[in-house]
């Protein structure tokens, strides 16, 4: 791949000449050290779209990204290189900000097809291309003297967000190293680059992992029709995906025979493998003499010194008081579900596969909903468009599917265009790419394509996002239909595609959902609350036969069943989280494997799944959450307290809308997300609806954010 290339030139599969004496990691750093940069991937924009050519070959894209990195390091190096310069610091440090955002804008199709490209070789080489963007991102946090350049600007600046904009380079630097002697900072950069490596391989690993389980028709006789064909048949055997999302969910709620759904739970919890495991342990290593190395005595201390938070001390607080409130009620949960289990004449001890097909069961029998049944009322495509009026009304928007840009790097993927309510022009765009297929991340998520940003010679580059993943399957028989827990993760992953086009803060890295890292769930999560509302499941549902709405009866119990599993699942999620940052407190040598089945029982009633390796298949530890996985409680608490707000106006009050839009989306990271919340709400965050929504009561726990 690398042979015949002109001298001097740099290397996507070597590594890149260095920004002045600084080194810098390889893939995922970046997301840590300089707020979501790995998922802001700008372009120029055209009038008829967002301007994206994704018409590549491996060979072009490589070419490409090798000229565009071989420019922002040339330019920095120009800029960085002017202690003489006439410019004040504020402008050349607005010429980085410019530069590292038109790398973005040039190899925005380059990257993001190393993750969603259906051909293995342009994987590979977008792969190699966003590999190179976030070392140079990384050399470009610890280039001392773009620190210096910041330092000055923050003083010079007298605009809120030119200080912000500084503010946030020198955090980014001082992590990165920048202010330490030349041989630290250099082994700073490389610990960087190796733990950047490692960080990849996890993700690459696991990608690529296409584990399968064996089961006999016997077995599958109790899987629904649907979900039976939709395998793969070996002999007189079925081929079972052994994946994340909607396939797991419905395999093991209907799996009858406790021995296949133990064969499923190990083979989910062992992807990965040993390897994945051996670099988890490697990661605890490194990131302990990066933190050591910067001024931190751990890696815990060093992720959350730039949090909300602050201090592990404070995230821990809140995690340790949500387990205790809610270890009682998940202790009852799972005493309910035991003598379920004892009912149906199975008299052994109750095991972590047991979980997810009697729970299920419970909702059947007590509450009379059947998530097979009621997914049938929320078929993709009628469920799409509903979701996006839901949001057009809630925030004032039109959205209007674009065709040109459909099947633009596989078949299946949609673009839209979003206008003002009111307005003609497009200002962002996003696309939608829902169908399974290999090569790519498995549960839909958001990915930013680029952010928005004001360009230096005038004018505005509009933003790009995405949901991409491995939607629903149709069947022969059956469209592609989303289940509950389907269509409330659609709906929370469009809410951060409305994050990452709403904004209108100036600079890429301010824009958008690149803000503090525990609040950048809390818009999403607010949104989930309205496909908990009756008014609104009626409303996206249509029988995929009849198209005949869910029955109102059926939508009051699901309804009723928002809190029925609250403690298993928030006394789980406290586990999780508790777990991730204990293990970046503790002894670097700490087994990451043993650590789970030690923390476990004494957090969650919830069992663990003996001869398994979870840490090697727990992606946020190893995919830019690791010391953050609390941030999903951390901004659950701000997003139950700003949807009070809408309980109380109604969810489709356009004033409430607007305001929200304006207040949290709009500001980006150009404003602290407390300051956001203060003036939305009107006062400081309330721990009251956060306890309601878990079910417990909020006067006995302890408030972790003041």
């Amino acid at each position: 791949m690398n042979e015949g290339r002109p001298r001097g030139s740099r290397s996507l599969a070597g590594r890149p000449v260095r920004i002045s004496d600084s080194s810098g990691p390889a893939p995922g750093t970046a997301l840590l050290l300089i707020g979501c940069f790995a998922l802001a991937l700008p372009v120029a924009a055209a009038p008829a779209g967002p301007g994206i050519d994704w018409n590549l070959t491996p060979e072009r894209l490589e070419s490409e990204c090798v000229a565009a990195a071989g420019e922002a390091y040339a330019r920095i190096d120009r800029i960085a290189g002017e202690p003489e310069s006439t410019a004040s610091d504020l402008a050349r440090l607005l010429a980085v900000e410019d530069t590292f955002a038109e790398l973005n804008e040039t190899v925005a199709a380059h990257t993001l097809l190393g993750s969603v490209a259906p051909d293995p070789a342009l994987r590979a080489a977008g792969s190699e291309c966003r590999d190179a963007v976030e070392r140079f991102a990384v050399e470009l946090a610890g280039h001392p003297a773009v620190y210096a350049i910041a330092t000055g600007a923050a003083t010079e600046a007298r605009v809120a967000t030119d200080r912000k904009l500084a503010q946030v380079y020198l955090e980014s630097g001082r992590r990165a190293g920048a202010p330490l002697d030349a041989e630290t900072r250099g082994r700073v950069t490389g610990l960087l680059a190796e733990l950047g490596r490692l960080q990849l391989e996890f993700q690459r690993a696991l990608a690529a992992d296409r584990t399968t389980i064996r089961i006999s028709a016997a077995e599958a006789a109790s899987l629904p029709v649907g979900l039976r064909t939709s395998f793969e048949l070996d002999g007189d055997q079925y081929l079972v995906p052994v994946t994340y999302g909607a396939v797991n969910r419905e395999f093991m709620a209907r799996m009858a025979s406790p021995a296949a759904r133990r064969r499923y739970q190990t083979a989910f919890l062992n992807r990965g493998g040993p390897e994945n495991l051996q670099r988890v342990q490697a990661a605890l290593k490194l990131r302990r003499e990066i933190a050591r190395l910067s001024g931190y005595p751990d890696w815990a201390h060093y992720r959350l010194d730039t949090m909300m938070a602050g201090t592990p001390d404070r995230a821990l607080s809140l995690i340790n008081s949500v387990d205790a409130r809610l270890m009682a009620k998940a202790d009852a949960e799972m005493a309910t579900l035991e003598a379920l289990k004892k009912q149906a004449g199975d008299g052994t001890p109750f095991a972590a596969w047991d979980y997810g097909y009697y729970q299920p069961l419970l909702e059947r029998q007590r509450y009379g909903v059947d998530d097979a049944e009621v997914r049938q009322y929320f078929p993709v495509d009628r469920v799409i468009p509903e979701v996006l009026r839901i949001y057009e009304t809630l925030f004032a928007l039109r959205f209007e599917r674009l065709p040109d840009g459909d099947d633009e790097w596989a078949p299946g993927v949609r673009l839209y265009a979003i206008r003002e309510a009111d307005g003609e022009t497009p200002f962002a765009y996003f696309y939608l790419d829902l169908e399974p297929r290999d090569g790519k991340f498995l549960s839909p998520s958001n990915f930013p394509i680029r952010p928005g940003r004001r360009l230096p010679g005038g004018g505005y580059r509009p933003p790009v996002s995405s949901i991409i993943g491995n939607g629903p399957r149709r069947s022969p028989d059956e469209p592609a239909m989303f289940g509950h827990a389907d269509l409330v993760q659609f709906f929370h992953e469009f809410g951060h595609v409305m994050h990452t086009t709403l904004s209108t803060a100036p600079y890429a890295t301010l824009y958008g959902a690149n803000t503090r890292r525990d609040f950048v769930e809390a818009p999403s999560q607010m949104l989930e609350n309205w496909v908990w509302r009756p008014e609104v499941l009626q409303r996206l549902s249509g029988h995929f036969e009849t198209g005949e709405p869910l029955p109102a009866e059926t939508v009051a119990r699901m309804a009723s069943l928002k809190r029925a599993s609250t403690g298993v699942f928030w006394t789980r999620q406290a586990f999780l989280a508790a777990y991730d940052m204990t293990l970046h407190l503790a002894d670097p040598d700490i087994s990451a494997n043993e650590h789970w089945f030690a923390l476990m029982p004494r957090m969650t009633p919830l069992p663990p799944t003996p001869g398994t390796m979870p840490p090697a298949s727990f992606m946020p530890i190893m995919g830019g959450y690791d010391a953050n996985y609390y941030g999903y409680l951390w901004s659950r608490v701000y997003a139950q307290d700003l949807f009070s707000v809408f309980a109380a106006e109604g969810i489709d009050d356009a004033a409430t809308g607007r305001r929200f839009r304006q207040t949290i989306l709009a500001p980006g990271g150009s404003r602290e997300p407390e300051q956001l919340v203060r003036e939305f709400l009107g006062r400081p965050v309330e721990y009251e609806a956060f306890y309601e929504e878990l079910g417990v009561d909020e006067e006995e726990s302890v408030d972790a954010h003041r």
